[in-house]
């Protein structure tokens, strides 16, 4: 998997900086989501939208292709252009990344293909990443454009798997990564499929936010522990058929978020003590942070609750998200799933 010498730190400067705005990208993704302005721009222009009204006449036109959004004439009809520009400018330069990462990806890319600097696996799995890239992109318009039929919201599943792709990439990078800087560490007795478990949970955890983001459900019952008075409320399943309360209830969504917080502390705390005792100085290192992050994620998921979704504390809840999933690739990078000797 490792590129030829000569280009192994180009190979790696651009994984790295891939990876970055892939972050960058979520993390504004989740600002266009908490400041309501992803339905700002109606219309998907590959490239003729990388420019923005540059002319009165120009904001002018944009604003009248929003006035026929469901998001103005239910929400925001007392919008002023002012109003409007507010929200347009994070949702442009949400797309706007988006066109970038595909650019930094895709034309080192080529080069490193044209220079035969990369051998067959790496093109394969960077052909993907590719290819991921695309899928976001297109993704992420059915997604916006799911808000602008009847309702001013997008589709939960959608935003779910908008986001599960831009982590889906995160991680693709960093492994790709992993592997072109370095061999990966000799398994001996420990195992790590306790780390693919935790790392399970955590990809179900963030797929649950990404529901309850979208039915915002962070802005109901805003207590902790009890939710509406109760450990279990009920309630749970009024929707039928039955599997509707899993998507659409936003009790239910929620009640499964904080089950799904409760199970990622345990299993992770028990994954940080279990492989401390064998653990390597850079294994520790990593066990330990482990311990902190979870922790940390644990508190900042309360205190967004209970702030009724400020901002800043959801944006840094959703870091801790990315920053959990990448440190659980890591630890498994240094456990590989082995059998124990007989």
């Amino acid at each position: 998997m490792q590129p030829a010498p000569k280009h192994r730190r180009a190979v790696t400067l651009w994984l790295t900086l891939t990876a970055v705005l892939v972050v960058v990208m979520i993390l504004i993704g989740g600002l266009t989501r908490l400041t309501e302005s992803g339905l700002s721009i109606v219309e998907w222009k590959l490239i003729d939208g990388i420019f923005p009204p540059m002319s009165d006449e120009a904001w002018h036109v944009e604003f009248s292709a929003y006035k026929t959004s469901p998001e103005y004439v239910l929400v925001n009809k007392d919008f002023a252009l002012s109003d409007f520009k507010r929200i347009f400018w994070l949702e442009y330069l949400h797309r706007v990344l988006g066109r970038i990462i595909g650019l930094v990806l895709l034309l080192p890319f080529l080069y490193f293909v044209a220079r035969k600097a990369l051998p067959k696996p790496l093109v394969r799995r960077m052909g993907f990443a590719c290819v991921l890239v695309a899928l976001q992109g297109a993704v992420g318009w059915i997604m916006v454009a799911s808000g602008l039929v009847d309702q001013p919201r997008v589709d939960p599943l959608k935003l779910a798997m908008h986001l599960s792709l831009a982590l889906a990439l995160f991680a693709l990078l960093l492994w790709t990564r992993w592997q072109v800087t370095g061999a990966r560490p000799t398994p001996h007795i420990q195992r790590g499929c306790s780390i693919r478990l935790l790392i399970g949970l955590i990809c179900v955890q963030i797929v649950l936010g990404a529901l309850v983001a979208g039915l915002d459900a962070g802005y109901s019952y805003n207590s902790f522990p009890l939710m509406d008075g109760h450990l279990v409320p009920s309630g749970l399943h009024l929707l039928q058929p039955w599997w509707l309360n899993h998507l659409e209830n936003v009790m239910t969504v929620q009640f499964q978020h904080r089950m799904g917080a409760w199970a990622v502390l345990f299993v992770g705390l028990f994954v940080a003590c279990y492989h401390w005792r064998h653990g390597l100085a850079e294994q520790r290192l990593y066990l330990r942070a482990l311990g902190w992050v979870i922790g940390l994620q644990f508190c900042l998921g309360i205190a967004t609750l209970l702030s009724g979704m400020n901002i800043a504390i959801a944006i840094a809840h959703q870091l801790g998200a990315v920053l959990l999933l990448g440190l659980t690739l890591r630890l498994l990078w240094l456990y590989p799933c082995t059998k124990r000797p007989k």
